[in-house]
């Protein structure tokens, strides 16, 4: 009898489990965080939602984020990475409620599925060539990144959107293989190129303007008119497995608000026109 009671006791907490476990909303543990309450509330998990961004777009992300936050009390949290990690955590987890990618173009294997239930442009990402402070290597146009003896850092053209970018400048002005060759290192996001560019271990990359608003004492740009044709834009999209699509909305809207545009240009972003 006492070990058929034991194995009700076990079955029933399986049970348990997988119910919590079902369903498309947030990412479990990310519910149950404080926000408006009442008397007849206050013993419910109030809503919380969670944005995936590209991790160039950390700092502005997280600002607006937090500013939202406390003008509704609504919990907001993040998951960052390059494009290629975020699409495929958002495939394969059908969790989650706004994302943010670097580019307009990485929402097309999300609404392919469709998992977007609403989008909007936001701002313009603009490439720049960097080198480090002093430019060691003497690099001042584009066709120096194939000199010999130049160390190059480029994003990977599999996982986020500069690294796609970087390779079809290259290939349309016929330096990509020659370039290719003074390639040390491909980075699955933007912000480890400047950790490359600012530790001297590269001599030049490809990255984002707002990338070098934060590395502005160890980078400095190089002038390329050819990367004047690569600007992309940054979308918000509210994600159709999001279980708080109203709030999803307002806090896809907040990031085109003049409070969240404020942040977007401190960081060196240039808001999309309306």
């Amino acid at each position: 009898m006492k070990g058929l009671k034991s194995t009700g006791f076990l079955l029933g907490l399986l049970l348990f489990g997988l119910l919590v476990l079902t369903g498309c909303g947030n990412v479990p543990g990310q519910q149950g965080q404080a926000g408006p309450k009442n008397n007849q509330t206050e013993n419910i998990a109030s809503p919380s939602l969670l944005i995936y961004s590209g991790a160039g777009l950390k700092k502005p992300v997280e600002e607006i984020g937090a500013a939202f936050q406390a003008k509704t009390g609504f919990k907001v949290t993040y998951t960052f990475g390059g494009a290629a990690q975020l699409n495929s955590q958002i495939l394969l987890s059908q969790q989650g409620d706004l994302y943010l990618p670097g580019d307009i173009a990485e929402l097309k294997p999300v609404k392919e599925k469709n998992l977007v239930a609403w989008e909007k442009n936001v701002v313009y990402h603009i490439p720049v060539l960097a080198v480090p402070k002093g430019n060691p290597a003497g690099i001042h146009k584009l066709a120096d990144l194939g000199r010999p003896g130049v160390k190059v850092a480029l994003g990977d053209p599999q996982a986020n959107p500069i690294g796609k970018l970087a390779d079809q400048l290259l290939q349309k002005y016929g330096l990509l293989e020659t370039v290719n060759k003074n390639v040390v290192v491909r980075t699955p996001t933007a912000n480890e190129l400047v950790v490359y560019l600012s530790t001297k271990q590269t001599d030049a990359a490809v990255i984002w303007e707002e990338n070098y608003q934060g590395a502005k004492d160890k980078l400095e740009l190089i002038s390329v008119p050819e990367l004047k044709d690569y600007v992309k834009t940054v979308p918000v999209a509210v994600l159709n497995c999001s279980k708080e699509k109203e709030l999803a909305r307002q806090l896809a809207e907040f990031f085109t608000s003049p409070a969240a545009y404020q942040v977007w240009q401190k960081w060196g972003y240039k808001p999309v026109a309306r």
